[in-house]
């Protein structure tokens, strides 16, 4: 939809929203056209003008026949001017009505804009050594990562010197400043549900109060493809030993801490992105990234998720936020968890493993596309302005604001049982490197088969 149809449909008085198709295109329209939405501010303020200039002159002139004492009993000029009052009062309460609705819609649309705005993170863009491509020249002698711990769950540790070694950067390149400036000759479109893309999603095991660099315990990529009605999960486990550029081979959740550590603030979701794009062999388009009391904050702004925990769980010392430990259990059959309770379901794995732990990860994930659906929140735009709301303080991503709208609108039917779930399981690694016994290497067989399965490739 260009400026012109928008406006045409304005004119005549058409609402944005999700009750036609037309409605909604209208909707997206003026989510990215400041120009159109500077017009149905004009088109509602003279509605509104119209509508009280005309009325005293309306009401100051009724028919004639009810003016005119001969016209019928004194009771019966009565009763007309009554209704015919009551008429006048009636399209001008309409009248004002349709303009408070539009101005509703304006500012619904607005909010989700700040909203989804307030959610972006720039992302450097790093070399990424793809097959079939050159690799870069690097600028500084290449250092090994420094020696990870082998005790799950501890944070990465520099061995020998106290010296932290010195690390070749990557190269970044920034993206240039935004701009608020509508331009001069605006010709948006409605956000169009695009190509296929590929993100990458990364859950950080971040407390609240610490200030440190953290690692991304949860790695998943997730392949949405709008044409094809399609969206795929692959997890990867957090100590799966991989390629990071620049670092050397140590555990995939260490990247995020190097690019932290070592380049500007945000490159560590950039140097994990790099490092994923790298094993898998294909290029990943944006990313998005969360901590734990942001996962809290997301879930419990869906209303919580509903899963079906397959078996019992049990962990006595399940380790808490605050450095503590509490008592997790689980009972089998169909659960809803809020916030707090998704975040202890999908970290447990004493009783289990972490591989069964990636497994409820995804089904978490599932389940906050199963709970925006059943509330059909992307249909609704006051219920999409309470979402993005809840959610901008939790959620970062660089994925651009009409993109996200367009993939989401595309995908507003999805059902969390259309959903496609892969990892890399424990029947597909080895353990063990050097004296560190909990590292895992993959078999490049294992990876191409995934990446077949995530792409949605045939064999």
């Amino acid at each position: 939809m260009d400026c012109h149809e928008a406006r045409r449909l304005l004119d005549r008085g058409v609402i944005p929203g999700s009750a036609s198709p037309e409605r909604a295109t209208l909707g997206f329209h003026l989510a990215g056209c400041p120009a159109c939405r500077a017009y149905r501010v004009a088109v509602q303020d003279r509605l509104l003008a119209d509508l009280l200039a005309h009325e005293p002159k309306l009401i100051a002139s009724p028919p004639k026949e009810m003016a005119q004492p001969g016209g019928g009993s004194r009771l019966a000029a009565s009763l007309s001017r009554v209704l015919w009052y009551t008429a006048l009062g009636a399209i001008a309460a309409i009248g004002l009505g349709v303009v408070i609705v539009l101005g509703q819609a304006a500012l619904s649309l607005y909010h989700i804009r700040q909203n989804v705005q307030a959610m972006q993170m720039p992302t450097p863009a790093l070399v990424v050594d793809l097959p079939g491509t050159a690799p870069a020249a690097e600028t500084q002698p290449r250092s090994p990562a420094p020696a990870l711990s082998a005790a799950p769950g501890s944070s990465p540790t520099a061995s020998g010197s106290s010296a932290m070694p010195t690390l070749a950067q990557p190269s970044i390149t920034r993206d240039p400043a935004p701009t608020h400036a509508p331009p001069p000759t605006p010709t948006p479109q409605a956000p169009p549900a695009g190509e296929p893309v590929t993100i990458l999603l990364l859950g950080s095991d971040r407390r609240p109060g610490e200030a440190e660099p953290s690692r991304t315990d949860a790695v998943i990529i997730a392949r949405v493809d709008p044409i094809r009605h399609r969206v795929a999960l692959l997890s990867l486990p957090r100590d799966l030993i991989v390629e990071i550029p620049g670092y050397g081979q140590t555990r995939i959740n260490a990247a995020n801490v190097w690019g932290e550590m070592y380049n500007a603030p945000g490159s560590g979701v950039a140097l994990a992105r790099a490092a994923v794009s790298n094993l898998l062999g294909i290029p990943i388009d944006y990313s998005v990234y969360i901590d734990f009391e942001g996962f809290i904050g997301a879930i419990d702004a869906v209303g919580g998720v509903t899963v079906d925990v397959q078996k019992e769980l049990y962990d006595p010392e399940f380790p808490t936020m605050d450095y503590g430990y509490t008592e997790a259990h689980f009972l089998p059959g169909p659960q809803h968890l809020d916030g707090a309770t998704a975040l202890m379901y999908s970290r447990i794995r004493h009783p289990d493993s972490d591989f069964a732990r990636l497994r409820r990860q995804q089904q978490v994930l599932a389940g906050v596309v199963g709970a925006v659906r059943d509330q059909n929140a992307l249909q609704s735009l006051k219920q999409l302005e309470d979402l993005t709301t809840a959610l901008r303080g939790y959620v970062k991503t660089d994925i651009p604001e009409d993109r996200l709208l367009g993939l989401a609108w595309a995908l507003r039917d999805i059902s969390s049982e259309q959903i496609e779930h892969y990892q890399i399981d424990e029947n597909m690694v080895s353990f063990g490197v050097g004296d560190d016994r909990w590292a895992e290497i993959v078999q490049p067989a294992s990876i191409a088969g995934l990446v077949r399965d995530l792409m949605g490739e045939a064999p």
